[in-house]
């Protein structure tokens, strides 16, 4: 019966989930091996979780958005000041498109429900390095209730700049 019992017990119990640190690590590995195999990883440490609600998501939307059209008004100055009038038109297309939606994005931001969770951000400190050089860097991952990661794509854009800045 002991025997029984010991051999149930043993089978019942299951091997520990890592926890997110190491999962975020893992992620973070996999991706800059697919983006930069020649970078390495010195440190990893996780320094803040975060509830993400619908306020919290409309501001990083409008920040989003707010850098992508600073992006589009620098391409259309650069337009200008290069003379050249098919672009002129399209960024000032752009600008008139644009600028209502950030408007309309501010404004939201103020009826946003901070009640209803809709996740977590984790906020992650690296150090990379590559030829004998160095860089500390914040990565913000993005999970939903499910600890699905919602910004795979900003960790690649984030490597490729700390690349970048290391070559």
């Amino acid at each position: 019966m002991i025997v029984i019992l010991i051999h149930v017990l043993f089978l019942s119990c299951n091997q520990k989930p890592p926890n997110v640190s190491i999962q975020l690590k893992n992620n973070f590995l996999s991706h800059l091996e697919r983006m930069d195999s020649t970078l390495v990883l010195d440190s990893f440490r996780l320094i803040g979780i975060d509830s993400i609600d619908q306020k919290l998501e409309r501001i990083i939307d409008d920040t989003i958005y707010a850098r992508e059209f600073s992006r589009v008004q620098a391409q259309f100055a650069n337009a200008i000041k290069e003379k050249k009038e098919d672009s002129i038109e399209f960024y000032r297309g752009e600008i008139g498109y644009m600028t209502p939606q950030l408007d309309s994005l501010t404004k939201v931001i103020s009826k946003a429900d901070t009640s209803k969770k809709l996740g977590i951000v984790v906020t992650c400190k690296v150090q990379l390095s590559k030829h004998n050089r160095s860089v500390d860097w914040i990565i913000y991952y993005f999970l939903d209730k499910s600890m699905k990661i919602w910004n795979s794509e900003m960790i690649d854009s984030s490597i490729v700049v700390i690349s970048r800045k290391l070559n």
